[in-house]
């Protein structure tokens, strides 16, 4: 008897429910990526706002420091209007460079996006008064393209400031070529001066404009 050859339809089938079915899963992962990274973002920030400990109001410091003109000046000179806050110093191979970069750059594209982003000031407080001059704070931050203040001192007045923002520093070797280990966060005031919360290094870009977005 002669057979005749019919292809089985079945595997077809199966073939576009797996093709399905893979499509599903995938989208399923990508959303579920989105949504916790969301998550990590609200939970973060809500977390940085309402810390407290360590991270005073900036208007109940009580700090007299010279800045890169070599002119005196006190927490009230910078009243009224927001602030990022960050403490480092000028010889910092890495982390402060990239951190005022940061920053500065977050100024600009909110300035191109219409945002009052000169109304942020950025206060750069060095942790190394020895070296950080008033003159190397000037030639330091005429790198920068936007207006950052620097501030130093004498070093029990630094040593004063960073216990009160509960700063960590710690000097690393003896030499002229020694280094600081210190604290990396960019701590963040509203305009009445009240904490509102951190900018942790390494965070996403997109995170860390939303932020500053909140203070202006």
């Amino acid at each position: 008897m002669e057979q005749i050859d019919q292809k089985d339809p079945l595997p077809s089938h199966l073939a576009a429910v797996r093709q399905k079915s893979s499509w599903i899963k995938w989208s399923s992962v990508l959303f579920i990526f989105l949504a916790l990274l969301m998550v990590v973002f609200l939970l973060s920030d809500r977390v940085a706002e309402k810390t407290v400990v360590g991270f005073p109001n900036f208007h109940d410091s009580e700090f007299a420091l010279l800045d890169q003109n070599g002119e005196t000046r006190f927490p009230s000179d910078f009243a009224g209007k927001p602030i990022a806050l960050f403490f480092g110093f000028t010889y910092c191979p890495d982390i402060c460079p990239t951190t005022l970069l940061m920053l500065t750059g977050i100024q600009d594209q909110l300035a191109a996006e219409g945002k009052a982003a000169d109304h942020l000031q950025i206060l750069f407080v060095t942790v190394d008064p020895g070296r950080d001059t008033p003159a190397q704070l000037h030639a330091y931050l005429g790198l920068f393209d936007n207006n950052v203040t620097g501030l130093t001192g004498a070093r029990a007045d630094i040593d004063s400031t960073l216990r009160h923002f509960g700063v960590y520093a710690k000097k690393i070797g003896d030499d002229d070529e020694y280094l600081y280990d210190h604290s990396a966060a960019v701590y963040l005031y509203r305009q009445d001066g009240n904490f509102k919360g951190t900018i942790v290094h390494g965070e996403p870009f997109e995170y860390m404009v939303e932020k500053i977005k909140s203070i202006l």
